[in-house]
């Protein structure tokens, strides 16, 4: 099926079984074009975790003892994300499954107004488990796999068998109506590796997605530019996805739209302690949502002239002006840092 074709498929799919979500989702061009922004949400509702994974950055955050978020919070964002008329938010951690909570946090953020996705490493998604989340409203599993080579992605997550349960997870994931994205880890290093183009063919072949996150200097590899993509690398993503067009990635044109960089405008994340990031590898706090309304961090957010304006490459995994001149300002401290940390008042635009 070709890209194009795909989307329809995807929007009829989701005008059925979630009218009100889908009425906010064709929107979204046009909110594009009046410069209104339409976030994914993304929220780490708890860092708890079964795996250790080598690129994993929550880590860096556990030593915040603050207020954590509660389903009762959740309830209160997804109010205001809805009347702000975004569509959609993502459940990550830590790792989902193992929240003991996972049904009053689907419950909270009101699947009948929201298309909601969940990134797991699939460690614990049975036949039983998958079937549960479709029941519950959960549209969308993104499973983690590093690598297509079993011994790889298994040494990544220090756990011997993790491959082939990410495997399972995906198919259990399929067969119980769920739309399943693989999500993968590419460095300048294995950017090019035939395993990438494996990993696509395996997901064309079973109808899945492959979510491209570019590799970015942060977590255990804070300050290693090194891993970082190049724009020879970038072009064979894009040559990548003119092969296998379920191959995506980040900046690659969406819903009929070339946005590039999506952070605020197409993607926040929430801490587990409330702080408002423009996405989850920018660890700059535009605002806390105990403290202010998720409207106003998102204006705050627009102002700040990075997010604001059209950049073609990824902020966090591509521009080495945003690395060098703020996310360096990060480093080596306790995250997430405070805007006002990072921005001058020349970084604003008026």
């Amino acid at each position: 099926m070709k890209e194009k074709e795909l989307e329809v498929s995807k929007r009829e799919k989701l005008r059925r079984e979630k009218p009100l979500v889908y009425d906010k989702v064709i929107k979204i061009a046009d909110r594009y074009r009046q410069g209104i922004a339409t976030p994914i949400i993304d929220v780490a509702y708890s860092y708890a975790c079964n795996l250790q994974c080598e690129h994993c950055t929550a880590s860096r955050f556990k030593k915040n003892s603050g207020r954590k978020l509660t389903p009762q919070d959740l309830r209160r964002i997804s109010d205001e994300a809805d009347a702000l008329g975004y569509c959609q938010f993502c459940i990550s951690g830590g790792e989902p499954l193992i929240f003991k909570d996972l049904d009053e946090v689907v419950k909270a953020l009101q699947p009948d107004k929201f298309h909601l996705a969940m990134s797991t490493n699939g460690h614990f998604m049975t036949k039983e488990m998958a079937r549960h989340l479709k029941a519950i409203g959960v549209d969308k599993v993104k499973i983690s796999l590093d690598d297509f080579d079993p011994k790889a992605h298994d040494a990544n997550r220090h756990d011997r068998g993790a491959y082939q349960k990410a495997i399972d997870a995906l198919l259990h994931a399929r067969e119980a109506g769920l739309s399943v994205v693989i999500q993968t880890v590419v460095t300048h290093q294995n950017c090019k590796s035939p395993n990438l183009l494996e990993m696509a063919k395996f997901a064309q072949e079973n109808g899945f997605t492959v979510d491209v996150l570019v590799a970015r200097a942060t977590g255990s590899w804070e300050g290693k530019h090194e891993v970082l993509v190049d724009e020879a690398d970038a072009e064979y993503l894009r040559q990548a996805h003119e092969q296998y067009p379920v191959l995506h990635r980040d900046t690659f044109p969406s819903y009929g739209m070339n946005k590039g960089c999506g952070c605020v405008d197409s993607t926040l994340h929430i801490t587990q302690y409330g702080d408002v990031l423009p996405c989850v590898y920018v660890h700059i706090a535009l605002g806390n949502i105990f403290e202010e309304a998720l409207g106003d961090i998102v204006k705050r957010g627009q102002c700040i002239r990075c997010f604001k304006e059209h950049n073609p490459l990824c902020l966090s995994g591509e521009d080495r002006n945003f690395i060098n001149k703020y996310m360096s300002k990060f480093y080596g401290k306790p995250l997430p840092v405070h805007w006002s940390e990072v921005f001058t008042p020349d970084d604003f635009v008026k």
